[in-house]
């Protein structure tokens, strides 16, 4: 399609635009599961529940620990998504924290053709030609 914009001297080449946003994957944090051992969320945090002294916590109690936790952070290191396995962990533009996709496009300025179209791995830095 490039080469017949081209040939109908629809590209002026001169300045491109290039935009990306991030895309909530279809996909829930509850999906992810920890690289190492294989456990989901709930797996990990009760095993850290135990490690810290509390016996059969309930959901309740996970909840409570979760919240008062000091240092936790979803890393893409240590996680990844069962149901999104091309999805990362993003901070998103409004700050919540999602399974995502970054979108990113060019496009002939003058025109308005679009000369390219991606989507990558939410945490994938903008690629500059």
């Amino acid at each position: 399609m490039l080469g017949i914009a081209q040939l109908k001297k629809l590209l002026k080449g001169q300045a491109v635009g290039v935009d990306a946003t991030l895309l909530e994957a279809n996909a829930a944090l509850k999906s992810i599961v920890r690289k190492d051992t294989g456990e989901d969320y709930r797996q990990y945090l009760r095993r850290l529940a135990k490690e810290a002294g509390i016996e059969d916590p309930t959901d309740d109690d996970l909840k409570r620990f979760d919240q008062k936790r000091k240092g936790k952070k979803l890393s893409n290191d240590d996680w990844q998504s069962t149901t999104e396995p091309d999805g990362r962990i993003a901070k998103m533009k409004d700050g919540t924290t999602h399974i995502a996709h970054k979108a990113e496009h060019a496009v002939d300025t003058e025109s308005e053709l679009l000369l390219a179209a991606t989507v990558q791995p939410g945490t994938a830095a903008i690629r500059r030609a």
